[in-house]
């Protein structure tokens, strides 16, 4: 006996099949950074997993839209998958807007003498647009300034903030790995090199207008990308979330982590530091691409111990490089040397913490060995 349900035919038939291949291929990109490898071309689906959610259901909306006369098993399974693997990208990402809950809070009455303002740019060492960057540092005025890949060309162009700006130090590298900190604030630190010697990080003990001190870590690890995995910046963020802990008093990373805030790299950092991001409740502030509107996840990020509370953040304008500039204000509320976290991160998080470490110093010793 035939069946009066209407059969899928010609383009609507080949449309259900491109959006089933899609389907899984959104699937496998959802469930694959669960593999616990630091190659590239997985850690990197870390990244839009916000675009990734939006694509699916715009395919769903597809398949409901012009094959919905044809609903049948294939249907269910295509628009289930769909459905799923939507909803489990989205939520890694949920929690950085209204009104999920603030893991850094709101500032409370006024703050004079313990605030600190930081402006971060990644400058885009091929930009030779100076003077944009020049003019917003000088407009915005904060009290430190970080600013990452900067070489010799761009350590000479910004030369008049030095009067600004007493209190330096950096180093110019012609790699898109230099960094230069500046401050109003006086400073005792040092450049490292905690992994490559050619990938710098900042330490710094910073003095604020009331005589509390804090440590300011700048940080730029090097990305995942063909022939190199990510194995050196997920150990280089166990380390300094390692220092912060140690340390135990008030604390601030700054930078291009290179890394986007959900991913398991940067929630191990969080565990093992003790940390807080200040976006959390907030919105997303994606900072990278700047060219590219639907391609945005932020990778420029600032952490804070759980002393300071958050006055202002924002994403600043265009300055010619692929990254937006971004600045925070943060007020000190609790006493600077406190310890507020335990000395030691939960034991499941350390095990996770000392396999990363192992895998990204094992990188690091083939990297050298090749060179």
């Amino acid at each position: 006996m035939g069946s009066d349900k209407p059969q899928l035919t010609g383009w609507r038939r080949w449309l259900q099949r491109i959006i089933a291949g899609l389907a899984i291929v959104l699937a496998i990109a959802a469930v694959l950074p669960f593999w616990q490898v630091d190659h590239w071309w997985v850690r990197i689906l870390d990244f839009p997993r916000m675009q990734l959610g939006l694509a699916g259901l715009v395919l769903l909306l597809l398949l409901s839209l012009l094959v919905a006369r044809y609903r049948g098993r294939r249907f269910l399974l295509i628009g289930s998958i769909l459905v799923a693997a939507s909803i489990f990208q989205l939520s890694h990402v949920v929690p950085y807007f209204a009104p999920m809950p603030k893991s850094v809070g709101d500032v409370e009455g006024r703050c004079e003498g313990q605030n600190v303002t930081l402006l971060g740019i990644n400058v885009l060492m091929d930009n030779r647009d100076y003077a944009r960057s020049l003019a917003l540092i000088e407009a915005v005025d904060a009290d430190i300034v970080l600013l990452t890949e900067m070489d010799a060309a761009w350590e000479s162009a910004l030369a008049p903030l030095n009067d600004r700006y007493p209190h330096r130090l950096g180093r110019a590298l012609p790699n898109k790995y230099g960094m230069h900190l500046y401050s109003k604030l006086p400073f005792e630190g040092l450049v490292l090199a905690r992994l490559q010697p050619d990938i710098p990080s900042i330490r710094a003990q910073m003095r604020l207008a009331n005589g509390d001190t804090f440590v300011f870590h700048g940080v730029h690890p090097e990305p995942p990308h063909p022939g190199e995995d990510s194995g050196e910046r997920d150990a280089e963020l166990v380390l300094v979330g390692r220092e912060v802990r140690d340390d135990g008093g008030a604390a601030i990373v700054f930078g291009d982590l290179n890394d986007v805030a959900w991913s398991d790299t940067s929630q191990l950092f969080l565990e093992v530091s003790g940390m807080s991001d200040p976006r959390e409740g907030r919105r997303l502030m994606p900072t990278f691409h700047a060219d590219y509107p639907f391609m945005r996840w932020p990778l420029d990020h600032l952490f804070a111990s759980e002393h300071w509370a958050l006055a202002n953040m924002d994403r600043l304008d265009d300055v010619g490089s692929d990254h937006f500039p971004v600045y925070f204000t943060l007020c000190l509320e609790r006493d600077a040397e406190s310890r507020l976290v335990r000395p030691q991160a939960d034991a499941d998080i350390e095990a996770e913490a000392r396999e990363q470490l192992g895998e990204g110093l094992e990188e690091a010793r083939s990297g050298d060995g090749e060179n």
